[in-house]
C-alpha cells in the first residue's frame, strides 16, 4: 500500500478549493490497522493518527503524523439523498 506525505491537506490535491472546516468537526483516533501503521510509520517513525475532518461540502479522512504532515487524504463528498 503506497502512500504518499505531505506538509498539509491542501498540498494534496485531494481536497476543493471550495471546501472549508467546519468549527468542531475533527475527529482524531489512533489507526487501528497494523499493516497501515507499519507503512506510515516507514514513511516517517513516531505517532500516526487517523483524522476526520467534515466540511461544508464534503469530509476529508487521511492520517496525521505528530510533526503535522499528512498522508492517503481522501475526499468524501456529500450528496443530497432527500
Amino acid at each position: 500500500m503506497p502512500l504518499n506525505l505531505y506538509r498539509n491537506v491542501r498540498e494534496s490535491g485531494s481536497v476543493p478549493a471550495d471546501w472549508k472546516p467546519v468549527r468542531g468537526g475533527t475527529f482524531k483516533d489512533p489507526v487501528r490497522n497494523r499493516e497501515a501503521l507499519l507503512e506510515l510509520r516507514r514513511l516517517l517513525p513516531g505517532r500516526w493518527r487517523k483524522v476526520i475532518k467534515l466540511g461544508n461540502i464534503g469530509e476529508l479522512h487521511y492520517f496525521e503524523h505528530e510533526s503535522g504532515d499528512v498522508a492517503d487524504v481522501k475526499f468524501f463528498a456529500w450528496t443530497n439523498t432527500l
